[in-house]
């Protein structure tokens, strides 16, 4: 039997757009009620109710969680898919932006977790957004990649602590996927011809990547399972491969030649 989703309470940082909002689309049409927490409100009618909140922002967060665990009690699946991405030379990123990545992309999910995991309900689920940069770390995109590897490390360890729970803790790890995301990057760059192209070629693969839906049913199909990996690649990328396939290959050649690979592709 598959883990059934129907009147499951779920909660999701970032569910107004992008991948958050098809993995939000798709849990409501489970029949599962779901609490946004986003850095805008859209009052969109898939959501039970919406938080204005930065995820960073720590007695914001903490209110906004006492505020979803007195509604319900308690709750059976936490997606931690918020995020923000910054473009080009770390040379180049501001002081400031790197802070602000870090934390939003990884300590503000480590903390949101660490406010929930003690009110998810057996066999529930930790989903995070993960990315194959924390895999095949990309030029022009370190300290995103950075953060991404931070997540997929933790969520392997925070796996093996609620066991005992039967939580399942899964990380899912996109290639390039056609969002907002791309658009919303903070782009720092000086005036290296490489980095430009760089930064070209990361922005045209991910306009061509896979639709968020594509990804959401994919996540779904997942969480659904009775005992879900701790890691998924999923997507296409410009090789072109699956994020399967380059998962696969990640653990078969050498990193030197990996990094080879990546050179080809973006400078």
């Amino acid at each position: 039997m598959s883990y059934k989703l129907n009147g499951k309470i779920a909660v999701i940082s970032g569910g107004d757009s992008g991948i958050g909002l098809a993995i939000s689309k798709r849990l409501k049409e489970e029949g599962v009620r779901i609490f946004d927490i986003s850095k805008d409100v859209k009052n969109l009618d898939i959501f039970e109710e919406s938080f204005a909140c930065d995820i960073s922002d720590d007695k914001r967060m903490r209110e906004v969680v006492e505020v979803i665990l007195k509604k319900v009690g308690k709750i059976d699946l936490l997606f931690c898919n918020a995020g923000f991405g910054i473009g080009g030379l770390v040379e180049n990123a501001t002081l400031e932006s790197i802070d602000k990545l870090f934390a939003v992309n990884l300590v503000a999910h480590i903390k949101m977790t660490n406010l929930f995991v003690k009110h998810i309900n057996e066999n529930g689920r930790i989903v995070f957004t993960g990315s194959l940069a924390s895999i095949i770390p990309l030029p022009y995109q370190a300290c995103y990649g950075a953060s991404k590897a931070g997540i997929e490390s933790f969520s392997r360890a925070l796996a093996t602590e609620v066991r005992d729970r039967k939580i399942k803790v899964t990380t899912f790890m996109p290639c390039d996927v056609n969002t907002g995301f791309t658009d919303a990057r903070i782009v720092q760059i000086g005036n290296d011809a490489k980095e430009k192209k760089g930064i070209a070629e990361m922005e045209k693969s991910e306009r061509n990547g896979a639709s968020p839906d594509y990804i959401a049913k994919r996540v779904l199909k997942f969480v659904k399972k009775n005992n879900p990996p701790l890691r998924k690649a999923m997507g296409t990328v410009v090789f072109p491969l699956t994020g399967k396939s380059i998962s696969f290959l990640v653990r078969l050649l050498p990193l030197k030649f990996i990094n080879f690979l990546v050179r080809k592709i973006y400078l």
